[in-house]
């Protein structure tokens, strides 16, 4: 009992630096405001060890890829998130050292292996890298690879949303660039039904190019089958398809959220039922829940008090929610939304829920039968000093659960996406980021553009306010 002691003081010292979490966002984001995207980059980069750390070199590559992205460091954004793919790929297999850490202290043990959505979004960054350079092989290698891991995850978690409509999306246009007209055929298909399966509507622009090219390419049963209310015409995607040529047109509007702690607390009845209750942060209401309470070794019949922290979704007011984009002296283009990010977020912090508050509890119930035998076994006879070495254990043992707060803290609260036909030669564009009631908020001025004949030229606007 005296070594079970020693290893709770252990990893109660061993814990107290894990949850770089907390501090990550507080420290990052006032680089960015004031310093923007070259500053953030240096502030990430010069504190990696402080905010990041081991165990989250996944997010401390995706967060950089990410920012050079932003910045149109092109190659710098693809060498990071090669890396941070790389590490993904290493901890796809789980590690039986981290998982019995994680069971003595908490989550941010463990390292770091992507949500579902960081992930998906993570290869778009890279296919827009690519498209960006104009270099459709890179590209296409990026689609293929994407293809993968979205195989891997619905395999791995068929019962989940494990798709993403704008990656498919950019991977149909890829293959439409490659010439491969079969396999951007299924990508459309497929954007459909990812639009269907998620929470965000299909949006009409996106529709009107799966029209066309189904359509173009004689597949209007594939089109039937997808039960969508087909667009009487395909103006946009016909013009690009006779011009072509087209400027494409990428907005990233907002910050996405990130995550706070919810402290939760209740009953756990080993075996038995796990009862819980805890304040709503959307309503501000209380609210409860009952789960089934795992059995744990030692704790047969026993009725535990407990509380712990969980992750929760903190919003943070964006002040940009669309954008107008003017070609030419041509105004009122307005890309649509491609993607939620809160949304994403959102489904996949429900997916994880019950799983995540049955472990954390467990965990939670096992440290305290520990945490008692613990203090029965190192008893001194001394009232006094026995008082203070119970507090102590009991202080330490509620400090060492910490919520996992970890999650990618660039990327924007939405994208946005228009495609636009034109004539080959110099063109003016410029985009205004527009808050919600249609105000400027940040104006990017492209001047002229270049388009060669056949050409399509990606622009990328990032107004993460």
């Amino acid at each position: 009992m005296k070594r079970l002691f020693l290893l709770l003081l252990s990893t109660i010292l061993f814990s107290a630096c894990a949850n770089k979490s907390m501090t990550r966002y507080e420290a990052l984001a006032p680089a960015l405001e004031k310093k923007g995207f070259e500053g953030a980059i240096e502030k990430v980069v010069k504190e990696e060890k402080d905010l990041y750390g081991s165990n989250s070199q996944f997010l401390y590559y995706f967060d950089l890829g990410v920012l050079h992205h932003y910045n149109r460091n092109f190659d710098e954004s693809i060498k990071n998130l090669a890396k941070a793919e790389k590490i993904y790929e290493d901890l796809y297999t789980k590690s039986v050292t981290n998982e019995a850490a994680a069971l003595a202290t908490n989550d941010n043990v463990r390292p770091y292996r992507a949500r579902p959505f960081e992930l998906l979004t993570m290869y778009q960054f890279q296919i827009l890298n690519y498209l960006a350079k104009m270099d459709i092989d890179g590209a296409l290698v990026e689609v293929k690879r994407s293809q993968i891991a979205m195989n891997a995850l619905y395999q791995k978690d068929k019962d989940k949303v494990n798709d993403n409509g704008l990656l498919r999306y950019l991977s149909a246009l890829v293959y439409e660039l490659d010439g491969s007209v079969d396999d951007a055929a299924i990508s459309y298909v497929n954007t459909v039904k990812a639009y269907k399966e998620g929470k965000l509507s299909l949006p009409g622009e996106v529709l009107e190019f799966v029209t066309e090219s189904l359509k173009r390419n004689e597949r209007e049963n594939q089109l039937n089958s997808l039960n969508v209310s087909i667009p009487p015409g395909t103006p946009k995607a016909t013009a690009v398809q006779e011009l072509g040529q087209e400027i494409v047109v990428v907005g990233y509007a907002g910050h996405s959220p990130i995550l706070g702690e919810l402290y939760m607390q209740g009953t756990f009845v080993s075996g038995g039922a796990l009862n819980l209750s805890y304040k709503d942060g959307e309503t501000g209401r209380m609210s409860s829940l009952t789960l089934i309470a795992p059995p744990v070794a030692g704790g047969s019949g026993n009725t535990f008090h407990i509380g712990f922290a969980l992750p929760e979704i903190r919003k943070i007011p964006s002040h940009v929610a669309r954008f107008e984009v003017t070609l030419d002296n041509q105004k009122g283009i307005f890309p649509e939304k491609v993607m939620d990010v809160g949304s994403e977020l959102a489904q996949n912090m429900e997916n994880e829920k019950t799983s995540t508050i049955l472990r954390t509890a467990t965990r939670v119930a096992v440290r305290t039968i520990a945490a008692q035998k613990a203090k029965g076994a190192t008893n001194t006879g001394n009232p006094l000093i026995d008082l203070l070495k119970n507090l102590f254990v009991d202080v330490g043992q509620s400090q060492l659960e910490q919520a996992d707060l970890r999650v990618g803290l660039f990327l924007p609260n939405s994208f946005h996406m228009t495609r636009i036909p034109v004539e080959a030669g110099t063109h003016k564009v410029s985009v205004a980021a527009l808050n919600s009631y249609g105000n400027v908020v940040e104006l990017f001025d492209f001047k002229t553009i270049q388009v060669k004949k056949g050409q399509k030229v990606f622009l990328f606007v990032p107004s993460i306010r």
